[in-house]
């Protein structure tokens, strides 16, 4: 191997003289095997298809060519396997961060590991390589049982995916590059909050045309996120005139990969030279990744072997013309429920719980054969809605207790308690946020059958349905009535910061009666901390204070982490910059947690202001608690000079403000000071 210097060198007088890539083969691939990008191309090949999970690779990360060693790790999520492959890692770094340091002094290899990493680099390296070498050791864990795992899944929408594509003009192997997203892991969620195959976020959804919301999340839906790939990945190419570009800056983001082509040209000096502080490895090697993976896919049995690839799904779309109770709409399809969810993945768990109705205008889908498509097509008139079902928030007061919340509001504690996820091991206090039931909704319990891997489960669907409502499961049998549980007592004091747990329904058998469970209260002491609070609860003031000015209603909030100008523009139906000139903010000027923030109110903007915000944070929890948990544990961290808390959360804890914000409710994350010290959550993926 060459001296490092020269090789870049030598390989960008190449790429500037014949183009990096031959003739032929740029002429007829929209996407070149440009020979700069060769040798990081070889190294997803192996990752995608000959390194599986319980393997990895610790590597140089701008001259992946250098693989200093193939680590055995446990490569699982469970039972701190995690942290002992963390460890692992760690060490051998460790020892070869050694290596390069002597031989960063100039001192000749010695040792015969010495020597090995030496030769790595070639006979022309000299002390400065390897002092930089130092900073680009990185590990990568390996990929193939993943990859066939997704290839698997891929036989279920692959070849609509690619119709989806050739219907925008854009290239059809596009619908390879899930494989480097998720896996075409349907249920794929990322920490920060991208979601489905193509991972889009919330913002970059609703961008280009996808709902999301409470009730609907077509992110999730395989065939709907692709139309919106398509649009995005030929908007993308429009601006930046190649497909490799246009490819990377689905990674890195239009914005960005327009100023380097601006700085740089095109995509092999882009590669090669460009240097910023968001064009990190993921965005450089983005482009290497998806030809490795449209290799490996394309050519699978030379990796995999025959495979039992799954069939396309055969299903049916109808758009229902309002809005419709799930359980209802199953009841008429005669359709099972987890078959119904399979072919909907748009439908968020609200829908299911029946907290809301399926949203007038979505495409129901439906499998193609017996009697559905022909159900679907005559849908009656009597089980079709109006209206959303309307969220309405409580905040939980000092003082409050279930008991009172629920009385206030005309309706059973215990329905209060189930229809927030209360039970008897919950506590409410002071800044929850809660979620209250209409008057008319009882809980029943849909026992489905879900196969988790090699084992199969049975789970609990809640439903609420209308009182009097019959609803054929299990064999036509109607769910018996749950007990009603009338909480009794008078609130008692609990210890300072330790609140008393939420009582629900007893065990004991409803005909031993009603049982007398003493009253759920919350801490009285000001700021005292719910220390067993679920981190899934919904905290922060949410509700609007209200004023008049020359007639007119506004409203002040205090702005929550994850919010935005745009979202409360989207909640209260005005424009941004009408936002932004009632409150004196400049077009950059990005807000503030705790910021005071004035909104402008109609009739009846102000309830649904605060349903829209507390289900946009609920919505988030439930998403991010869907695929991951916590484990036992925090760790510490002190602020440095110059971090902010959206460097920290991106590259040391890896996690969401708001999750980071939960643990640190009396930090001042506006004003972050070094010395300050952070509580920091461990959390790993659900299987």
């Amino acid at each position: 191997m060459v001296h490092l210097r020269f090789l870049v060198a030598a390989t960008l007088l190449f790429c500037v003289f014949t183009g990096g890539v031959s003739p032929a083969r740029a002429a007829h691939d929209p996407f070149p095997l440009y020979d700069c990008i060769t040798p990081n191309v070889a190294f997803w090949r192996d990752i995608y298809g000959k390194y599986p999970s319980s393997q990895g690779v610790l590597h140089d990360k701008r001259n992946l060519g250098i693989i200093y060693e193939v680590l055995d790790i446990e490569g699982v999520w469970e039972n701190g396997a995690r942290e002992r492959d963390r460890q692992r890692i760690e060490r051998a770094k460790e020892r070869y961060l050694e290596i390069l340091n002597t031989l960063a002094s100039g001192a000749s290899p010695q040792s015969r590991e010495e020597k090995r990493v030496a030769g790595l680099f070639g006979p022309q390296a000299t002390p400065e390589d390897f002092r930089l070498a130092q900073d680009n050791i990185r590990f990568q864990s390996g990929q193939k049982d993943n990859f066939r795992e997704g290839l698997i899944r891929s036989g279920s929408y692959l070849a609509e995916i690619k119709e989806i594509m050739a219907s925008y003009g854009v290239p059809e192997d596009l619908a390879y590059l899930p494989h480097v997203e998720s896996s075409f892991n349907y249920k794929a969620y990322s920490k920060f909050g991208a979601a489905g195959i193509w991972q889009f976020t919330e913002s970059s959804g609703k961008q280009f045309n996808l709902d999301v919301d409470y009730a609907i999340d077509e992110r999730r839906d395989p065939l709907k996120a692709t139309h919106a790939a398509a649009r995005m990945l030929r908007h993308n190419y429009e601006k930046l005139g190649t497909w490799p570009l246009a490819v990377t800056a689905y990674n890195h983001g239009i914005n960005g990969m327009m100023r380097a082509k601006a700085a740089k040209g095109d995509y092999e000096k882009i590669f090669q030279e460009h240097e910023s502080g968001l064009f990190k490895f993921a965005s450089r090697n983005f482009y290497s990744e998806f030809l490795a993976a449209r290799e490996v896919a394309k050519n699978y049995k030379l990796y995999f072997g025959s495979l039992p690839i799954e069939p396309p799904v055969n299903s049916k779309g109808v758009v229902l013309p309002n809005y419709a109770l799930v359980s209802d709409l199953v009841k008429h399809l005669k359709v099972d429920l987890e078959t119904f969810k399979g072919l909907n993945p748009a439908l968020r768990e609200p829908v299911y719980r029946g907290q809301k109705l399926i949203p007038k205008g979505y495409e129901v889908r439906v499998p193609q054969q017996g009697k559905a498509v022909r159900l679907a097509d005559n849908i009656p008139q009597g089980i079709l809605k109006e209206d959303q079902a309307q969220t309405t928030m409580y905040q939980v007061r000092q003082g409050d207790t279930a008991f009172s919340i629920a009385k206030e509001y005309g309706i059973n504690a215990t329905d209060l308690l189930r229809g927030n996820g209360l039970d008897e091991q919950a506590v409410i206090c002071p800044g929850q946020n809660l979620r209250i039931p209409s008057p008319n909704e009882r809980v029943v319990h849909l026992v489905a059958s879900i196969k988790k891997k090699a084992d199969s489960e049975r789970v609990s669907v809640v439903i609420p349905v209308t009182s009097g409502e019959k609803m054929a499961v299990q064999g036509g049998k109607e769910p018996p009535a749950l007990p009603v549980v009338k909480l009794q007592g008078a609130p008692v004091s609990p210890p300072p910061g330790q609140p008393l747990k939420a009582a629900a329904a007893p065990e004991a058998p409803v005909a031993q009666g009603p049982a007398k469970v003493a009253e759920p209260v919350v801490a009285k002491a000001k700021g005292a901390q719910c220390p067993s609070l679920n981190p899934a609860t919904v905290l922060g003031n949410l509700g609007v204070e209200v004023s008049k000015k020359q007639g007119k209603s506004y409203g002040t909030i205090r702005v929550e982490a994850e919010e935005t100008l745009g979202h409360y523009a989207r909640w209260l139906g005005v424009r941004a910059w009408d936002l932004r000139r009632l409150n004196n903010l400049r077009y950059e000027q990005s807000l503030a947690v705790n910021q005071r923030v004035k909104i402008p109110l109609g009739k009846g903007s102000k309830q649904r202001f605060e349903a829209q915000r507390y289900e946009f944070h609920k919505e988030m929890v439930e998403d991010f608690f869907a695929a991951y948990r916590l484990v036992e544990g925090t760790r510490n961290y002190r602020v440095k000079q110059g971090d902010t808390i959206w460097s920290l959360c991106q590259n040391e804890f890896e996690l969401p403000f708001w999750l980071i914000k939960k643990y640190n409710e009396s930090v001042d994350f506006s004003q972050l000071k070094p010395g300050v010290r952070l509580v920091v959550p461990r959390v790993e993926a659900k299987s």
